[in-house]
């Protein structure tokens, strides 16, 4: 990035802090506040009180051209080394509502995913059991399709309450989202505050025996023990990622302290002070070597973020395999 486009940022990112010295922090380190634990800093990292305060913030931004990045608990994202250029908004404080009318549950987008499972296990509520395990926020979870076992959690979704970049409200629906395997094209560039979803009545009981049946089952396969953003690669039709990394021979290829786990081999963990280009280059390690014996490309699941744009694209398809 030019150093005068760096430049702007933060001083941009100076004046959101005098506009709002308690809710605003300069060049915060993201490595404590993602699943990977590795990262560069933001410029400025942003937890607006309300949503009022989340749209003046983004007029803000989007006044002073300063591009915003939504994190919320990290779970899916490979933030680079250098860090995210510009003001990175976390939601946890301003979108924490949680409540239900009959069947239909209302949640804010900075909720965990844990806290919802477990608000409908305690007011049988059925439907979203089988997210039990998936790490990170409501927001994230929207935003890729999150899913497990029996569903994605689109399955649910009756609309989604959002803001465009400017700060303009707007409320999408199911369709108008366009969830698939892993995708929500219509959310990708609107900031969500809180979806209702529509369940049906369960028995507190079975919910709870469904919930622990799930954590044991993702216990039993996952390397839970390291960090990691869970499942590295979608899956490609007719297949399955870990199988085809397996069958490369490359679990426990190692890079680093960036790891293949030997447990599931869909998963990258890291051992300990790996950086993310230890991370990133265990990634196309795994690409590059999969598609020259299968002939087939691992496509991304986790999000790569402050990357170069030239990085990302080389993840995307076959480039000089």
């Amino acid at each position: 990035m030019k150093e005068s486009v760096q430049q702007r940022f933060r001083e941009a990112a100076r004046e959101l802090l005098k506009k709002w010295p308690e809710d605003v922090r300069l060049d915060v380190p993201l490595s404590p506040l993602v699943g990977y634990r590795v990262g560069g800093p933001a410029d400025a990292l942003a937890e607006p009180r309300n949503r009022e305060q989340l749209r003046e913030m983004l007029r803000f931004c989007a006044t002073h051209q300063v591009p915003v990045f939504i994190l919320g608990e990290g779970a899916n994202l490979l933030i680079a080394d250098e860090g995210v250029p510009g003001v990175v908004i976390r939601l946890r404080r301003c979108c924490q509502e949680l409540y239900h009318e009959g069947t239909r549950v209302y949640v804010g987008t900075g909720r965990l995913v844990s806290e919802l499972v477990e608000y409908c296990e305690a007011h049988e509520l059925a439907g979203v059991e089988f997210m039990s395990g998936i790490p990170g926020t409501v927001g994230g979870a929207l935003r890729m399709n999150a899913g497990a076992f029996v569903g994605e959690i689109g399955d649910r979704v009756v609309t989604i309450d959002a803001l465009d970049m400017a700060g303009n409200a707007m409320t999408i629906s199911r369709e108008e989202a366009g969830f698939g395997y892993r995708r929500a094209e219509g959310l990708q560039d609107k900031i969500l505050l809180g979806t209702w979803l529509q369940l049906e009545k369960g028995d507190r009981a079975q919910l709870r025996a469904a919930r622990e049946d799930y954590l044991k089952r993702r216990a039993s396969k996952q390397p839970l023990e390291y960090p990691s953003c869970g499942s590295v690669f979608k899956r490609p039709p007719g297949d399955y990622a870990g199988r085809l990394i397996e069958a490369a021979g490359l679990k426990g290829l190692r890079i680093g302290n960036a790891q293949v786990s030997p447990k599931h081999a869909n998963f990258i963990v890291n051992l300990g002070n790996a950086t993310a280009a230890d991370i990133f280059a265990v990634i196309q390690t795994v690409q590059r070597n999969v598609y020259r014996q299968f002939g087939v490309w691992l496509e991304l699941e986790v999000k790569l973020v402050g990357f170069p744009a030239e990085a990302v694209e080389q993840t995307r398809r076959p480039v000089n395999v």
